[in-house]
């Protein structure tokens, strides 16, 4: 029911969503959930200027007696990413009309690897003289690196309370606290890598891990009532953050190589924070009754927000180059830290008001009106407005409609993050800095400074409810956005605009900046339709729902004027690769068919989706056979529930039931273009486009206790033969 904060982290890596700041799901237990809703309209006037394309509100549970315990237990079907979770949701009655609901649950993930087998050099660039070296050392080629999905260990917990003070008010507060512990693998350091290994320490190189301690807290309290009046009001205070601790294991600063084996292999890399303190104050009311229509709900409001992001500097040997002329790499080796340099504590306000206003004008005609005008403190004033209608056909047919635009404020992360990381171009190790937005460096590059976002939102669409249980709506929407912030491409030194540029920054091999380089445009449809129906004595609901969206970019400014002279650098704002992120590296349909079938004590439920193709665009138009386009493909779950003694419900299933995988990356003959494709054959599917993931099958069993009150136990257990 109210804003929840983002994550300190913001991706940028080379994959879907680059350049992105998410708001992390796994932080709320899923024992805590009762329901998930979805606003698919543009909702900027009234949730905030950010809500774009909508809104998702995750609603807590209000158990006011009994317990409910869950576990899950499964793995894929290659015997790995094994997932335990068990959870607990207790109610408790606060007097005659409150609740209490704790709701906690503990989960582990162990690590998936899709990796395939190395077949480049491991000790010298001589292929023979390797050869011969790794049949001495005994070197094994298989599996020396982790793909896939991390190892997690995760446990939340979340209260959930309301209780009357009076009779016309009520105090509610939601808190919640998480904590994760993940290990994630990078790429292999070969001992033949004498700028990222030091030998004495690592005569076979190394596999280096990142240890993220990740920490989420919450709390949200407040008090709702009604005045004498008949007005709703509420009023609330919601503080929380994400904190993203980094420490780096089983690795070197090679700059560290005079100290041979006493140089460190661990090192603190820093931390991330981000903290958002949101006041809320909103009333309603509804003044059909006095103007003699059925409905004419006005409800206004008012937001005060403070975001406040944080780096923390790591240790200096996580960062520090200790010997810049050897050539060797400074720094942790995958994750080099956080320096002094890049550490921020910044804060921001913002400040909003809205009106809101609802009326059935007729029993067939309903008008929705609303405007918030918003005030960033680093980023100006901005109003979104939106209108939307419904209109009643007949009783079982509507049309829709709306119209609305918004204004997203660039996240503070992408303002103000600023490091230095290893990435691999060509399977080459490359020191690339991310440089903050008003940075000196930034500057010279002539990157403007960040502005605001900016989209408007048309959709319109049908909802019907027929008989003999059929239901379907259908919606085309679409949105622009105008000032689109995106990570650009690398300018790197092989630029001799670029290098002279960079020629104080003797470990930086590129650089990348956040800027407003594009204007896109998404359109798109979606259909669903359902029915229910009696099938011999059980319940059959089957589902039929689509999508089809296409996202284009529409524009991309032209470089600034200080890189003009280098014809190569042309499409650095938006390079070919993330071009087609944004426009084809996700499926721009998605089809998905249920049943959903309850007889008795037993439920089933079958769901089919079928995955639209994608498309995978490289830079180098000299060499078109890198790009690769990935056939759709069509994924299965299934599950079979039973109740037993009406308190304890067994689940087995599987999702991926058939363990399909995506299309393999092309490989073409070892020793060219397959090894930059797939990484030397470690890469056997894409990271850059993606359509469902490439861990394969996963099966499953579930157990569900519920309890309402000890006396239904003592029954259940008379019951038990």
């Amino acid at each position: 029911g109210r804003r929840r904060y983002n994550t300190a982290l913001l991706n940028l890596n080379g994959t879907i969503g680059r350049g992105a700041v998410g708001t992390d799901m796994n932080a709320i237990p899923a024992a805590a959930i009762e329901r998930i809703e979805v606003l698919r309209d543009g909702a900027s006037s009234q949730y905030g200027s950010d809500a774009i394309g909508g809104v998702i509100n995750v609603v807590m549970k209000k158990n006011t007696k009994g317990t409910t315990v869950y576990s899950h237990f499964g793995q894929h079907y290659e015997g790995d990413g094994g997932m335990r979770q068990v959870g607990i949701t207790q109610g408790f009655k606060l007097g005659k009309e409150g609740y209490l609901t704790l709701s906690g649950d503990l989960r582990h993930r162990d690590a998936t690897n899709r990796v395939g087998d190395y077949r480049g050099t491991v000790y010298s660039t001589n292929v023979a003289a390797d050869e011969v070296l790794i049949a001495q050392r005994g070197f094994s080629r298989k599996k020396n690196m982790h793909i896939g999905n991390s190892e997690v260990d995760n446990a939340g917990f979340v209260v959930n309370l309301g209780a009357p003070i009076s009779s016309n008010i009520q105090f509610f507060l939601t808190g919640s606290m998480n904590a994760r512990e993940g290990k994630a693998a990078g790429f292999y350091r070969y001992p033949r890598q004498t700028s990222q290994v030091i030998t004495e320490l690592y005569p076979d190189g190394f596999l280096p891990f990142i240890y993220s301690s990740i920490r989420d807290k919450s709390v949200m309290a407040g008090l709702e009532g009604k005045t004498a009046g008949g007005i709703n009001w509420d009023i609330s205070q919601t503080s929380g953050g994400n904190s993203f601790r980094f420490d780096v294991k089983n690795t070197n600063n090679a700059s560290q190589y005079a100290l041979r084996e006493k140089a460190q292999t661990e090192f603190y890399a820093g931390t991330l924070k981000f903290n958002q303190h949101t006041t809320n104050l909103n009333a309603t009311k509804d003044f059909g009754a006095l103007l003699g229509l059925p409905s004419f709900n006005v409800a206004a409001g008012a937001e005060f927000r403070v975001d406040n992001y944080v780096i923390v500097a790591g240790e200096e040997a996580s960062y520090k180059n200790y010997d810049v002329p050897s050539g060797r790499a400074g720094g942790s080796q995958v994750f080099p830290g956080f320096e002094p340099q890049n550490a921020v504590d910044e804060n921001r306000q913002v400040y909003g008001a809205y009106v809101d206003l609802e009326s059935d004008i007729t029993d067939k005609f309903l008008v929705n009106v609303a405007g918030r005008f918003e005030n960033y403190s680093d980023f100006g004033s901005n109003v979104a407005g939106k209108l939307a209608m419904r209109y009643k056909i007949i009783d079982a047919l509507s049309i829709r409609g709306s119209l609305s635009n918004g204004f997203r404020a660039p996240s503070m992360h992408q303002r103000y993050l600023s490091n230095v990381a290893t990435v691999f171009v060509n399977s080459v190790p490359v020191q690339q800095g991310t440089f903050r937005n008003n940075s000196v460096i930034a500057e010279a590059f002539g990157i403007p400074s960040l502005t605001a976002e900016k989209s408007t939102n048309v959709s319109a669409g049908l909802t019907s409810r027929l008989k003999g249980g059929w239901n379907f709506t259908v919606d085309g929407y679409q949105i622009n956005i105008k000032d689109r912030i995106v990570l650009t491409g690398s300018f790197s030194k092989s630029s001799p605009v670029v290098a002279s540029i960079l020629a104080n920054y003797p470990d930086v091999n590129a650089a990348q900046f956040f800027t407003n380089a594009i204007d896109t445009r998404t359109k798109g449809v979606d259909f669903v339709i359902s029915k229910v129906s009696k099938m011999g004595v059980g319940n059959l609901t089957a589902t039929l729902a689509a999508n089809f969206t296409e996202t284009e970019v529409s524009n991309v400014d032209p470089l600034p004027q200080k890189l003009a002279g280098d014809p190569s650098l042309g499409t650095r704002l938006l390079d070919r690769e993330q071009r087609a992120r944004i426009e084809v590296a996700q499926p721009r349909n998605k089809l998905s068919a249920s049943i959903n079938y309850n007889v008795s004590k037993v439920n089933f439920y079958l769901r089919s989706t079928r995955y639209g193709e994608v498309t995978s665009l490289q830079n180098d138009l000299t060499k078109p056979f890198r790009d690769q386009t990935f056939d759709a493909r069509i994924i299965t779950d299934a599950s079979l529930g039973y109740k037993l003694l009406n308190f304890i419900t067994f689940t087995i299933g599987a999702t991926n039931i058939g363990n399909i995988y995506p299309e393999r990356l092309n490989d073409p003959v070892a020793g060219g273009e397959g090894d930059v494709i797939t990484s030397f054959g470690r890469f056997l599917y894409s990271r850059a486009a993606t359509q469902f993931g490439f861990n394969g099958g996963y099966y499953y069993t579930s157990i569900v206790l519920d309890i309402h009150n000890i006396g239904s136990l003592k029954n259940a257990k008379k019951q038990v033969p």
